[in-house]
């Protein structure tokens, strides 16, 4: 791990804009870019035990700029496993939760390595480093279904205004990046304002499918891991964003992801309305 922490600390950033259509040239989001052999590096080698992707997950967060003040750690087995919680805070205490699994777990159709949608979330952080954000950021690394099972029970019980929205991550570096509006939570509510947040992050997705070239939607049946993240949001808002296998080089389909990500997420935090006060 020394050797990667001083490569981590040596090497540059590259911020990176999206050339945007007239109407929107004044809020370009703006995002730190890593270069590509620093993103191989935390990707590989693959780590042999959920304690070893703790670990490099935490040190990752560390090297970028997510410090001991900024960090939780939440028990939730009797093995010691733990979630892993980094707060980016913005210039509004409303949250949006960018959350991951970094188990090693099965799924129709074999293993799933839960490894690149892990390391996804340290990257992200230190992309919206690049402007000061109007809301707060929660990356959570889940240990596994107890760690996200105890992470949104935690969630629900917490006081003060529940978070705007969720955005669940899962099997990326496939290929194309693929999302999913959370059904569930659309159905369950009676509220229009999270009718109508579910909706948002359904456009803002789109829109960011449409700058960066994902393809959008998918009607691939989700799994039932995927299933689970959005589950678990219940009543919040959620988007799950995946990728499916298209052929395409895996750093190649890894970066596709992480700009879709990037993007969305610079998008929905300057855009994704704030609830209103007054009850329907």
């Amino acid at each position: 791990m020394d050797t990667v922490v001083k490569r981590l600390s040596l090497v540059l950033l590259m911020p990176v804009l999206f050339a945007l259509p007239a109407a929107e040239q004044q809020s370009t989001p703006t995002f730190w870019e890593l270069r590509p052999e620093q993103i191989s590096r935390m990707l590989l080698p693959l780590p042999e035990n959920n304690q070893d992707r703790y670990t490099r997950l935490r040190q990752y967060f560390s090297d970028l700029h997510c410090g001991s003040k900024l960090t939780d750690e939440q028990l939730v087995g009797k093995q010691g496993e733990e979630d892993l919680i980094c707060v980016l805070p913005g210039k509004s205490p409303q949250q949006i939760i960018v959350a991951a699994r970094y188990d090693r777990r099965w799924a129709p159709g074999g293993v799933v390595p839960g490894w690149n949608e892990a390391v996804m979330l340290p990257i992200l952080y230190n992309a919206l480093l690049a402007q000061t954000r109007e809301r707060t950021f929660v990356f959570v690394a889940l240990s596994g279904n107890p760690g996200q099972i105890a992470f949104f029970d935690r969630l629900r019980k917490q006081r003060g205004n529940p978070p705007l929205a969720v955005v669940a991550l899962d099997m990326l570096g496939l290929g194309t990046p693929w999302f999913y509006a959370s059904s569930v939570s659309w159905a369950a509510s009676k509220k229009r304002e999270r009718r109508e947040a579910r909706e948002q992050l359904l456009s803002e997705a789109t829109n960011t499918g449409r700058v960066t070239g994902a393809a959008g939607p998918s009607d691939v049946p989700l799994t039932p891991v995927q299933d689970s993240l959005l589950i678990e949001a219940g009543r919040i808002p959620a988007i799950l964003v995946c990728s499916h296998a298209s052929g395409i080089a895996p750093d190649q389909a890894f970066r596709q992801d992480f700009e879709f990500l990037a993007y969305f997420l610079c998008r929905i935090d300057a855009k994704l309305a704030s609830p209103r006060s007054s009850p329907e």
